[in-house]
């Protein structure tokens, strides 16, 4: 069984609001190594997010998603060189809250989604 486009999306989400709780819990636990792994994990979910963007018929929407991402990027780096939870759990509520609501538009528009993969988009290999 294949998930569709729209529910891969959200699993992107969920993976990523995963990867950031253990990544602040192997903060707090002192592991740094496992930590970066975590992060690391959530910046390939992010581009992989950003990447899938539909940026020539997406209007502003598109572009609001894209420089929202590109910000979530730069917090993950400065939050992987610092160590810091607190950028950690901030960038877990705007992960949360994007998937709160893909989940409430993909609800609103049923099976009537018009979401397409490209298979000329570059992807990476994640396993959420």
């Amino acid at each position: 069984m294949t998930a569709s486009p729209a529910r891969l999306v959200s699993m992107l989400y969920e993976g990523g609001i995963r990867f950031l709780d253990e990544a602040v819990e192997a903060v707090e636990a002192g592991d740094f190594i496992k930590a970066n792994e975590k992060i690391k994990r959530v910046q390939d979910i992010v581009m992989e997010l950003n990447l899938s963007l539909d940026m020539e018929n997406g209007g502003s929407l598109a572009q609001n998603l894209r420089a929202l991402y590109n910000y979530i990027f730069q917090q993950l780096i400065q939050a992987n060189v610092k160590k810091d939870t607190e950028t950690l759990k901030e960038v877990r509520s705007i992960l949360s809250d994007l998937n709160g609501a893909w989940k409430e538009a993909m609800k609103s528009l049923g099976n009537t989604a018009n979401l397409t993969s490209d298979p000329n988009k570059p992807r990476f290999n994640i396993s959420i």
